[in-house]
């Protein structure tokens, strides 16, 4: 798929539109070992809010905030501010005509765009959707460092021949190589390869190399190797009223300040009462279902109550009779609410 190059902004952040194969590293993986081998840092949740103006945003960690250290934290922000003050980041407005003049749609639907930046140590992958009323931004964060000290460490395939002689490669392009050098030659050398490896980009690789030495072309794209079809698979499970789920709810306090706290992990009832019992001035309640899709459910700010409806909108959430009857009972108990009414907690 031809890619429209990479665009400098005004601030220097180069970005780059994705690729349809590019796709899983716009989403969260399931698998932890995967989610390790990648060097996931963890991933910002985004919105612009009801008037596409404001900023809230959402860190959550991955792989136990290993690899969240004071050298990250200072370029992340940096990242982020240049994106806010002449980028995709700056509002809805904004966003929706960045993504509209570059391309770089990872969904069939053509309502997700992806976006890459690569620093020295560090990717980014910028995931848009400049949908009024839904989350508008996902940003992925990776180490590179860590994915080379994975690859190292990890054989991403195994040749053999004929008189016994066999090696392991740890690095993909090595391994690639000696396929396409050995290939021609294996009626005579009894030349064999095994793939251990999960990363799809490595085994398309391979399959193009047998595919074009067969004087044919690969029709498979990456994402139908395991890890973007993995995370689309998981989208239509969490989406699926006949499968079960599980529910986590959370309760936010002063998002996007430092004294930002989240409780997680909690039944309804206990962020119900965390909720109601909290005196600060703005805090949020939500859930996660089955450890993936995430949606706030209301919101107070200064006094002032928000219902969001986005749990009607959202594939994973709107055909959920559990989240219906959880939004009901919140309607009943939280409408009324004093928002002087708490607790110390």
């Amino acid at each position: 798929m031809k890619q429209k190059p990479t665009k400098r902004c005004e601030n220097g952040v180069q970005l780059r539109p994705a690729s349809i194969e590019e796709a899983g590293l716009f989403y969260s993986e399931l698998d932890k070992a995967q989610d390790e081998a990648l060097g996931t840092v963890g991933h910002i949740r985004m919105d612009f809010g009801s008037g596409g103006k404001e900023f809230w945003h959402t860190w959550w960690p991955h792989n136990e905030d290993r690899f969240n250290t004071p050298e990250f934290k200072a370029e992340l922000q940096e990242f982020v501010d240049a994106l806010r003050a002449n980028g995709p980041l700056k509002n809805l407005s904004e966003m929706s005509s960045y993504c509209y003049q570059n391309g770089g749609t990872i969904t069939a639907d053509g309502h997700n765009y992806g976006y890459i930046a690569d620093t020295e140590h560090y990717r980014y992958c910028l995931r848009c959707n400049p949908t009024p009323g839904e989350y508008q931004g996902y940003l992925y964060c990776y180490d590179k460092r860590q994915q080379r000290m994975a690859s190292e460490e990890k054989v991403v395939g195994r040749i053999s021949y004929a008189d016994g002689t066999k090696q392991e490669f740890s690095d993909p392009q090595q391994y690639l190589q000696t396929i396409k050098e050995e290939l021609p030659y294996r009626n005579t050398t009894g030349f064999r390869h095994e793939t251990l490896t999960d990363d799809p980009t490595v085994r398309k690789a391979v399959d193009d190399i047998l595919l074009n030495f067969a004087g044919e072309e690969n029709p498979r794209r990456a994402c139908n190797y395991g890890l973007t079809e993995k995370g689309m698979q998981a989208l239509r499970d969490v989406a699926d009223p006949s499968l079960p789920h599980t529910y986590a709810w959370f309760v936010m306090t002063e998002c996007n300040t430092p004294q930002e706290q989240l409780h997680r992990d909690l039944s309804l009832d206990e962020a119900i009462r965390l909720y109601q019992g909290s005196h600060h001035p703005e805090k949020r309640l939500g859930v996660t279902k089955d450890a993936f899709a995430t949606v706030d459910i209301v919101r107070m700010v200064d006094g002032e109550q928000t219902f969001f409806e986005d749990y009607q909108k959202l594939e994973s959430f709107k055909n959920d009779p559990t989240i219906f009857e959880a939004a009901e009972q919140l309607h009943q108990e939280l409408e009324n609410m004093d928002p002087n009414q708490g607790m110390t907690m």
